[in-house]
């Protein structure tokens, strides 16, 4: 016991070190005076609107008690502002901006109330590696593949740059990690109370959430029924009850509706399908962005004319390119960002050949993910760094790849070709947590160049040159350490220690006893 214990802190501890090191941000409280300056936006921490929508939201219910923005702050958040009843308003889901109160609070106090609003998403990331780890271990990994896997969803794929800015891939994970942990932790009808409340806190953290957990309310609901047999005959039961656990998605369905209407006058009234605003004038008042179609400049002036829709943004027809964003292209794809997580699926043909009975479950989940963003509009998530849309199905891979670990290790070329491709995905996603998530899609790099005069990059090559002019958006690094070491020789710091680390686990992966049992 005393040996898990020491384990499992020097685990925590070494996560926590690694996130301090490169959560971004700069020291200071924003103001409404301060907030538009390129200190904050384009050369600060709020390079992008899904960081500037969210923070805006909990600065308003702070700073302004208001769930309306004011026109400076409504400044900071285009171009992705909402406008509805002639006041500006959040166009993102609330509950990432009400989750990130405490940390602004307690990072005002210190000084840094963007730090510590940042913070809050470190934190989830960090719970979420102890949630690879138990759910890996509930289905037969052993501590050292669990302690390994969880390393690599964090550190060795996008979603260590979205530990450490504002965005609400690791709450919508963490939700989704809980629920299946809970599933394959427990038996009988009283623990799904628990999966539907964290199914319906899904939908306010983001709204495609709703289909994330659909697997997961599948699998629930299945727990409704149960067979029994004799010699001759199997029965189908009902469990009577089990429908009143139901009750637990009325908090967050009610929080979500109070919400609607405080800010929208509609408690139905979804902030995707609030009109938006590109642009606001000298006045204060909205206005057409530079550009701007002069056939439909009416929308821009007028926003309520707009008519948007909920479910529009998917199509089947985008498939194919959305496939190929998400795993092969340049831009975003597995393939050239987070080759490493790839070893899941070694994972999951074990589990399917174990006849687990959780690996349909994990199956569905990585395939809606990827599906669902496949059919999305942008599957590039505009401006970002690798694809951020598929941060859970990285998570649930990871779950597999410490299972698939298990497996591998008497075969120690296969090993070390995972660590070799480890130590590429580590490096290639340290360098985007330490320096920018601006990176353009390649459809738009054309364009880009024409404004810029110069080549555009697009790949994480965009990162490395960040790094060597302009350094590192860490706030330990421009805080702490800027006076002593140079923005290269702190990345590879930081990627060294984290490759080290991961290269002891797995030399003591290889050399530990074989673990075949499987908790059911």
């Amino acid at each position: 016991m005393m040996k898990k214990i020491f384990i499992n802190s020097l685990f925590l501890l070494f996560g926590i070190m690694i996130l301090v090191l490169s959560i971004r941000g700069i020291t200071g409280n924003p103001t409404e005076n301060s907030i538009n300056s390129l200190g904050w936006k384009d050369d600060g921490p709020f390079e992008l609107s899904p960081e500037r929508g969210r923070f805006a939201l909990t600065f308003s219910l702070i700073e302004d008690k208001s769930f309306f923005f004011s026109v400076p702050i409504a400044r900071f958040v285009t171009p992705d502002l909402g406008y509805k009843n002639g006041q500006y308003v959040s166009l993102f889901p609330p509950a990432i901006s009400y989750l990130a109160v405490p940390g602004y609070i307690i990072g005002k106090y210190f000084g840094a109330s963007q730090v510590g609003t940042f913070a809050v998403i470190s934190l989830f990331a960090l719970i979420n590696m102890f949630l690879i780890q138990k759910i890996a271990a509930k289905l037969g990994a052993s501590r050292l593949a669990g302690i390994l896997a969880s390393l690599a969803f964090l550190f060795a794929t996008p979603a260590f740059a979205y530990a450490v800015t504002l965005y609400q891939h690791h709450v919508s994970t963490f939700l989704i990690l809980l629920s299946i942990y809970i599933l394959v932790s427990t038996t009988g009808i009283l623990p799904l109370f628990f999966v539907w409340f964290l199914c319906a806190m899904a939908i306010p953290v983001d709204y495609t959430n709703l289909f994330l957990m659909f697997p997961i309310g599948i699998y629930a609901v299945l727990r409704f029924f149960y067979i029994t047999t004799d010699t001759k005959k199997s029965f189908l039961h009902f469990r009577i009850l089990a429908p009143l656990t139901l009750i637990g998605i009325i908090l967050p369905l009610a929080f979500f509706l109070w919400f609607n209407k405080a800010s929208y006058g509609n408690p139905l009234q979804l902030s995707g399908t609030i009109p938006g605003v590109r642009d606001i004038d000298a006045s204060g008042k909205p206005a057409p962005p530079t550009g701007a179609d002069i056939n439909n400049i009416e929308k821009y002036f007028n926003p309520e004319l707009q008519q948007k829709s909920a479910v529009a943004f998917f199509q089947a027809r985008n498939i194919i390119n959305g496939l190929y964003e998400h795993i092969l292209s340049a831009d975003r794809g597995i393939m050239y960002f987070t080759p490493v997580i790839l070893f899941g699926l070694v994972g999951l043909v074990v589990l399917y050949r174990r006849k687990n009975p959780f690996m349909p479950l994990l199956t569905g989940v990585i395939l809606t993910n990827l599906l669902l963003y496949s059919m999305w509009g942008d599957p590039y998530g505009g401006w970002a760094f690798g694809s951020r849309y598929l941060i859970p199905g990285y998570a649930i891979l990871a779950i597999a790849l410490a299972v698939g670990l298990d497996a591998l290790k008497r075969y120690w070329i296969v090993l070390l070709l995972f660590l070799v491709v480890l130590a590429y995905s580590i490096g290639v996603n340290t360098v985007g947590a330490l320096t920018t998530s601006a990176n353009p899609p390649k459809t738009e790099v054309l364009a880009l160049e024409k404004l810029s005069g110069r080549q555009e990059k697009y790949t994480f090559e965009r990162n490395i040159d960040y790094l060597k002019q302009s350094g590192s958006k860490s706030f330990a690094y421009n805080t702490w350490f800027k006076k002593y070491v140079s923005p290269l020789e702190y990345f590879w710091i930081i990627a060294g220690t984290i490759t080290g680390i991961a290269t002891i686990a797995t030399i003591a992966l290889a050399f530990s006893k074989p673990k075949y049992k499987v908790n059911k």
